[in-house]
């Protein structure tokens, strides 16, 4: 009985002090004030990047972060089959970032790729795409977070 009381004391106590904490606990610890001065390229994808900047701001901060960037997005043809017809696609999104901060500027790219299928019904692979964008500008938005979140 001795025994079990304190092999349970002793499993509490490894309990609290074990310090754990989320690989990306500190991934939205943005501590700006993320102002879009402009961007360019792929409406669609600048819009749901800049909205999601724009969640992730804080608005009260003293520190104001200048965000232009540019928009490529590319649907190239991965695959044919003997017919020649297509069968595979390759959703490409280049984003080039500049960063203003106080006096200094910094610049940086980022690349997503994602390769799908061609449907058989055009409405459902242009929904399908449209899905992809919104995919690739929340991973790209994500990764400007990580990096805005690490310096």
């Amino acid at each position: 009985m001795l025994k079990k009381i304190s092999f349970i004391i002793l499993l509490l106590n490894l309990l609290n002090h074990c310090d754990y904490k989320p690989v990306y606990s500190q991934q939205n610890k943005v501590d700006y004030k993320i102002v879009i001065t402009s961007f360019t390229g792929d409406k669609e994808i600048n819009n749901l990047i800049s909205s999601i900047l724009k969640r992730n701001s804080k608005i009260n901060s003293n520190k104001i972060l200048n965000i232009s960037f540019d928009t490529k997005y590319m649907k190239n043809i991965l695959a044919r089959n003997a017919a020649g017809t297509i069968t595979d696609y390759q959703a490409d999104v280049i984003t080039e970032f500049t960063i203003e901060k106080e006096n200094n500027s910094e610049n940086f790219s980022v690349n997503e790729k994602f390769n799908f299928q061609k449907m058989t019904d055009k409405y459902e692979e242009k929904n399908y795409e449209q899905t992809i964008k919104k995919n690739l500008a929340n991973s790209i938005s994500q990764k400007l977070i990580l990096r805005l979140a690490l310096n």
